[in-house]
């Protein structure tokens, strides 16, 4: 040891600064918003940790700083200075010699090549590393950090080991890279708010990520591949019932009305059609709530994806041609050929077979035949099904869906948005009267994402190479940073002032203005009037003179042709068949939107509902029969019969195709037209039954919303500010069990289940209010404020907002 003026240089044979590391203290977090997952006795999912427990907060860590009147001893200097490979033999020589005259040190600090630069440069990252350490209470990285390993060759951003978003970091060097020029703390704020990008993102190498490519099941190419049998054998029995009836003089000898022959000839084809259109319309779900994503996925360039493609089936009484308007050409093409099939296979198959006179033998007999011209009309028309289903096939065997499940319900929107930079395109979206008249048409992608300036990947909808805008929906610090009062130009574009905007929040005359316009009171009159004016008039035309008991004229030729076709057998055949298809048809769309509606309901009433009862609830996509049962399970009642009678309206078009025949009266020399009329009682009842269920119906005034729900646009539209989204409890799910686990398990310190509503909320600045989803209390919060004016005060509403 050498001593010079009080001040004395010790020889140290460390080479590289060390960091040590202590054992953490718990805080407790003040709301329920910052919640970490313990990664020791929690179950993974996939990466997820579900068990919840207080976070961490790291010790602060003591820093080493010479004294402000002594120059720093050799020791100090040699923690303070990372060592650098250019360091030259000169200084390992002074080291172990353990002397340093002056002159000696003023040589070293002049040398070029042994150039010692100023504190701040190349100790930057070091030192950001200490403050980090210092001010690490509440940070995103600094979460469980019981768990979490740091590397103590290089201060980098430490693995967090807990599922959140900063999950995973780059094997830290061993050896510190250049800083470069130091930036002035306002340039890096600009960065972090407007410089960052979103750019495009492969699935990394690892089990965390899960491929991006789901396909609901009923789209998988074996399940295609199954109904294209069906179709298959469909066209080979049409076709060998076209051919035999032609060589063998028909099919099967006539034995009368309610036999056993008549029922498989006049109600067994119905049947086989209603199977594979009940099938098709699970298929067509399918398609209309993946299509969306699928186009996003691929990148293709539409910039409306979000707003003009609805998730809900429209296929029914028109057809639906808005994938054709989207660039879809396949879709398209397979969507309008399985409305043909929908709205003609009853009918067609219902005058398949008809009876025709032969003589045989000598002597005279009636048989079934096959109407040649029919089948092979049906022949095309499953031709037709099977290439559409092909195509199905195609579209979705040869590109990515961009989904890790099927998004059958609300709660799954919510991964898909949670890190998204085109949320603030939603801004007071959610009291427009049509958010895709306020929404920016963008181009956008479905996939993996990183940020520019950082390493991390994280999944979700974005626009590509556009700023992030959002950069941590989990930092209560930068949440809280002050959001445009309104977006640029909305005003002049047909916008409203803050105020306007807060009184439509809590006007009911928003929140109760839109249904769908054939639930509406006006048109449910209207039809409610009709159908039962058509069910009266068809009892009295039916019982009046015992016109069907008796049988009536055809007033038509019923004499068979040589291919099979009768005029008054095919009309009393089809048009039956073919108004009852209508009535089912009409149907759809009501259950397609009272099972929509059911979560938005439900979160409607005052004390909420659970998660199990509203945002996991997936109606519209369930089977038919199995959405019956699991409605009368949950005590929907309404959902219940109205899906029921989505599957029992069908036997209206089965009944009616086959009830009605021309039989030879000897007795009067006429041929009359004859019901069988045990299968024409059950029609009646069949007719009861739809006719009453308009009453059912009507819309209570809990399923009215600011506006449709029909888009993705909609529905973000309710969940774009709520803080469901900066959840720390609902981070980045990998798995679909993984997000239903943490939507309805209790709160840590909380012993009730969560309860959601739909109402007014603190938005994830906590300092505006929102129309939409949320918990309906969120302790540090005020509980959400759900809207339950009777309906003379919303009168009084529409009257003095002039809506």
């Amino acid at each position: 040891m050498i001593t010079r003026g009080g001040a004395s240089l010790r020889t140290v044979n460390s080479s590289k600064p060390q960091l040590s590391h202590s054992e953490s203290r718990q805080s407790v977090a003040a709301s329920d918003d910052y919640y970490s997952f313990s990664d020791q006795s929690s179950t993974k999912s996939s990466g997820s940790k579900l068990t919840v427990v207080q976070y961490a907060t790291p010790q602060s860590h003591r820093s080493r700083e010479p004294s402000p009147s002594l120059p720093p001893t050799a020791e100090e200097e040699e923690e303070m200075t990372p060592r650098q490979p250019g360091r030259g033999i000169r200084d390992a020589e002074i080291r172990r010699s353990g002397a340093l005259s002056d002159a000696k040190v003023s040589e070293t600090c002049s040398s070029p090549d042994n150039a010692i630069r100023p504190p701040g440069t190349q100790d930057i990252p070091y030192i950001r590393f200490a403050i980090e350490q210092l001010t690490r209470d509440e940070e995103v990285a600094g979460v469980g950090r019981q768990n979490s390993t740091v590397s103590t060759d290089y201060p980098g951003e430490p693995f967090v080991g807990d599922g959140s978003y900063f999950s995973r970091t780059p094997e830290p060097s061993k050896e510190p890279p250049n800083p470069g020029p130091e930036r002035p703390p306002s340039s890096q704020s600009e960065r972090s708010d407007i410089g960052d990008l979103f750019l495009a993102a492969e699935q990394p190498d690892d089990n965390l990520y899960p491929s991006l490519d789901y396909v609901p099941v009923v789209l998988r190419p074996w399940a295609l591949a199954a109904v294209i049998l069906c179709c298959l054998l469909m066209i080979t029995g049409v076709a060998f019932c076209n051919a035999w009836s032609q060589r063998h003089d028909g099919l099967w000898d006539y034995d009368g009305v309610g036999t056993a022959r008549y029922f498989v000839f006049q109600f067994l084809p119905q049947l086989l059609a209603v199977l594979l259109i009940i099938w098709i319309f699970v298929i067509q779900a399918a398609v209309y709530r993946t299509i969306p994503f699928s186009m996003m996925a691929t990148e293709r360039q539409q910039d409306s994806v979000l707003q003009k493609l609805s998730i809900l089936p429209r296929n029914f009484l028109l057809p639906d041609f808005s994938h054709f308007r989207n660039g879809e050409l396949l879709i398209g093409v397979s969507q309008f050929i399985i409305w043909l099939t929908n709205f003609f296979a009853i009918p067609l198959q219902s005058c398949l077979f008809q009876t025709k006179h032969y003589t045989i033998g000598g002597r005279g007999v009636w048989r079934w035949v096959s109407v040649q011209p029919v089948g092979w009309t049906l022949v095309a028309v499953y031709a037709l099904v099977t290439i559409a289903l092909l195509l199905l096939m195609f579209r979705y065997c040869r590109s990515w869906t961009g989904l890790m499940w099927d998004p059958v319900s609300l709660a799954d929107l919510i991964p898909l948005i949670q890190r998204s930079n085109i949320l603030h395109d939603f801004e007071r979206s959610e009291t427009a009267r049509a958010v895709r008249d306020v929404v920016t048409p963008r181009c956008l992608r479905l996939g993996y994402w990183r940020a520019s300036d950082k390493t991390d990947v994280f999944y979700g909808i974005g626009e590509e190479h556009a700023p992030i805008r959002n950069p941590s929906l989990h930092d209560s610090n930068k949440s809280r940073e002050k959001q445009p009062d309104l977006l640029p130009g909305l005003e002049e574009q047909g916008g409203m002032s803050n105020d306007s905007f807060q009184g439509n929040l809590h006007s009911p005359a928003v929140r109760y203005r839109w249904m769908v316009w054939f639930l509406r009171d006006s048109s449910l009159i209207a039809w409610t009037l009709i159908v039962f004016a058509l069910f009266i008039a068809f009892v009295v035309v039916s019982f009046v003179n015992d016109a069907i008991p008796t049988g009536f004229v055809p007033r038509l030729p019923t004499l068979a042709s040589d291919d099979g076709f009768s005029a008054s057998n095919f009309l009393f055949s089809f048009i039956p068949a073919f108004i009852g298809t209508f009535l089912f048809l009409a149907w759809q769309p009501i259950d397609v939107y009272f099972r929509a509606l059911q979560p938005i309901l439900e979160m409607s009433s005052p004390e909420g509902a659970t998660a199990d009862n509203s945002l996991l609830l997936s109606y519209p996509a369930d089977l038919p029969l199995a959405v019956t049962l699991s409605a009368l399970l949950a005590r929907h009642w309404k959902v219940a019969w109205i899906s029921f009678m989505s599957v029992a309206s069908l036997a209206i078009p089965v009944l009616s195709g086959g009830i009605f025949i021309a039989l030879w009266y000897p007795s009067e020399s006429k041929v009359r037209i004859t019901a069988c009329l045990p299968a024409f009682y059950a029609l009646v009842a069949f007719c009861a039954l739809y006719t009453v269920s308009f009453l059912v119906i009507w819309p209570g005034r809990k399923r009215y919303l600011p506006h449709d729900i029909s888009s993705l646009a909609d529905l973000l539209s309710f969940l774009y500010q709520s803080p469901l989204l900066s959840d720390k409890l609902l981070r980045e799910p990998r798995t679909k069990t993984d997000l239903v686990t943490r939507l309805i398990i209790s709160p840590p310190g909380g012993r009730e289940l969560p309860r959601y509503g739909f109402g007014v909320y603190r938005g994830r600045s906590n300092s505006k209010e929102h129309l939409g989803i949320d918990r309906l209390h969120r302790p540090g919060r005020p509980d959400m404020l759900i809207t339950t004016a009777t309906m003379k005060s919303k009168r009084a509403s529409l009257l003095s907002t002039g809506f």
